[in-house]
């Protein structure tokens, strides 16, 4: 794992609230090689989503820096910042964020949407043959409402992986889900990963599902402790 695609550099993170200042991360490092698995824990509060947030650019730092690759993303206007983050940077959130209107295909696609435009053949394809690699071949036609928990979460799982991402920035993927089924998806997010060799950063509170990450990483008090 020679290949560094992610780093963050002393990224500080406060929020105010009237006169009280909440420093929330206080110089904050990583570097992700291109397969890696890095799993991050941490008490609820203590920033691990605020620094997933970060690596993905859709908050910016008080101090510090991201890169993509040898890419800084601070230099990005912010339209092209989202192109880029769709091409390169795959996120699964918790509650999936799946359009309601759209169907689970056209779900699956909108990641290549956003990152190149249009309605590419090419793109519908590529969605077809994820869906079929998560196990919902037949469910293209299905609307987000009729789906389980489990069956939307693979759906953004493959939503996250369409555009063949260097890094996919996973927030507790498994939270809304029962213990077998979070497994399942955690098998089936790790597996994916793997063959593609993408860099999987996963928040999560499950220890056995931490515990299967390359590297291990407790974020308290502000910092990584190592």
């Amino acid at each position: 794992m020679n290949d560094l695609v992610l780093q963050s550099s002393d990224l500080v993170k406060s929020y105010q609230t009237g006169d009280f200042v909440l420093e929330v991360l206080k110089g904050v490092d990583l570097q992700a090689h291109s397969g890696e698995f890095i799993s991050i824990q941490g008490e609820s509060g203590c920033g691990k989503t605020t620094f997933l947030n970060l690596l993905a650019g859709l908050e910016s730092p008080d101090l510090g820096n991201v890169k993509w690759g040898d890419f800084d993303i601070a230099f990005e206007k912010r339209n092209a910042l989202a192109r880029r983050r769709a091409e390169y940077i795959g996120i699964v959130f918790q509650s999936y964020y799946l359009i309601p209107e759209v169907n689970a295909l056209q779900n699956v696609f909108m990641s290549h949407r956003i990152a190149y435009g249009g309605n590419g053949g090419g793109g519908i394809a590529k969605a077809k043959e994820l869906l079929e690699r998560v196990g919902l071949g037949d469910r293209g036609n299905q609307m987000p409402a009729t789906l389980s928990g489990g069956e939307k979460q693979r759906i953004a799982i493959a939503r996250a992986l369409l555009t063949n991402p260097k890094v996919i920035l996973a927030d507790e993927p498994t939270g809304n889900l029962d213990e077998r089924t979070g497994d399942s998806v955690m098998e089936l997010l790790q597996e994916l990963c793997r063959e593609r060799k993408t860099c999987l950063v996963l928040v999560t509170h499950n220890h056995e599902h931490a515990a299967r990450a390359d590297r291990q990483l407790i974020l308290t008090e502000g910092r990584f402790e190592y």
